[in-house]
C-alpha cells in the first residue's frame, strides 16, 4: 500500500519559489526596516523588562538573604493594629526571659500557635522545665500574667492562650 498525499494547500508556498521574488527592491528594504524596527523595539522592551526582572530578582535574593542572616521572622500586629515583622527568636527570647525570672523555671521551647492579625492576641505554646518541689497549678497563673506582661510592653502583641507543657523536672 502506499502512502496518499494530502490535498493541496493552497496558501502552502511550494519550497523552490522566491517568496521575495515578487517583491522590488524598494519593497523589500522598507519590510526590513518595518521588521529591523520591531526588533530594535522588542529589544529595548526586553531590556525595561529585564532590568524589572533583574529588579525583582534581587529583592528576593535580598529577602532571602535577611531571613538567613536574621533567621524566620513572626508577621505581628500591634494592639494598635500596625503591622511590624519580628524575628522569631527575639519574640521567644521574651518569652523565654519571661519563663526565666520565675524562681524554679527553666524555658526550653516557645511556640506561636495563632496567626497575628489585627486586634487579636498571639497564642503561644511554652515548654519548660520546673525544680523538684515546685507545682503547676502555683506558678501557672502567675507565669502566665508575666509573659502577657512582657509580650505587651516588650513585643507590643497582646498574648491570647498560653499553654504551658512542663516537659522535666530538675534540681536546682
Amino acid at each position: 500500500m502506499g502512502m496518499t498525499q494530502p490535498p493541496s494547500d493552497p496558501r502552502r508556498v511550494p519550497e523552490e519559489q522566491d517568496i521575495l521574488g515578487d517583491l522590488s527592491e524598494a519593497q523589500a528594504m522598507e519590510s526590513y526596516a518595518r521588521l529591523r524596527g520591531v526588533v530594535d523595539d522588542y529589544r529595548r522592551t526586553e531590556t525595561v523588562a529585564g532590568d524589572a526582572v533583574s529588579g525583582l530578582k534581587a529583592r528576593i535574593m535580598s529577602i532571602v538573604e535577611d531571613e538567613a542572616a536574621r533567621g524566620p521572622s513572626t508577621e505581628l500586629f500591634s494592639s494598635a493594629g500596625l503591622p511590624y515583622v519580628m524575628t522569631t527568636s527575639s519574640l521567644r527570647a521574651q518569652v523565654r526571659a519571661a519563663v526565666d525570672e520565675e524562681p524554679g523555671l527553666r524555658a526550653r521551647r516557645v511556640r506561636v500557635t495563632s496567626e497575628s492579625a489585627p486586634g487579636r492576641p498571639l497564642d503561644l505554646r511554652v515548654t519548660l522545665t520546673m525544680a523538684v518541689g515546685h507545682s503547676l497549678h502555683e506558678f501557672a497563673p502567675r507565669l502566665r500574667g508575666r509573659i502577657a506582661v512582657r509580650m505587651e510592653q516588650i513585643i507590643g502583641v497582646r498574648a491570647g492562650h498560653i499553654d504551658l507543657v512542663v516537659e522535666d523536672v530538675h534540681d536546682e
